[in-house]
């Protein structure tokens, strides 16, 4: 009876949370959406943005959020082209080799000896 009763609280749990993984036709899964601003608003930046702030005026606290903010905004654009091109980096390579490859394909000689060689001392 114990089994049975933890069977069927594991398929209605399962059922339940299902929507929340679940994405018909390319839409976003729940996951996707909350990792698509997770860094703008992380909990330390928002963190670390009220210890700066303590005791500032409204004007300065604003100044100083905007240009944290400019910081974290660049430093995430400077990470992008990083991993662009790293990524142009790895294609180049990739193709690089190919053609390499190729090209040492169409210059080696084909073989015509069918017999290996012997050795006359």
């Amino acid at each position: 009876m114990k089994k049975a009763l933890v069977v069927v609280t594991v398929v209605l749990l399962s059922l339940a949370f299902k929507t929340a993984f679940a994405a018909e036709g390319g839409e976003k899964d729940a996951a996707a959406e909350a990792y698509e601003h997770a860094s703008e608003q992380a909990t330390f930046h928002r963190l670390s943005d009220w210890f700066a702030t303590i005791g500032k005026s409204p004007e300065e606290k604003a100044k100083m959020l905007e240009e944290r903010r400019a910081k974290r905004a660049a430093k995430r654009a400077q990470k992008e082209i990083r991993k662009s091109q790293r990524e142009m980096q790895r294609i180049k390579a990739q193709e690089g080799s190919g053609a390499i490859r190729e090209r040492q394909k169409s210059r080696q000689r084909p073989r015509t000896r069918t017999r290996p060689r012997t050795r006359t001392r």
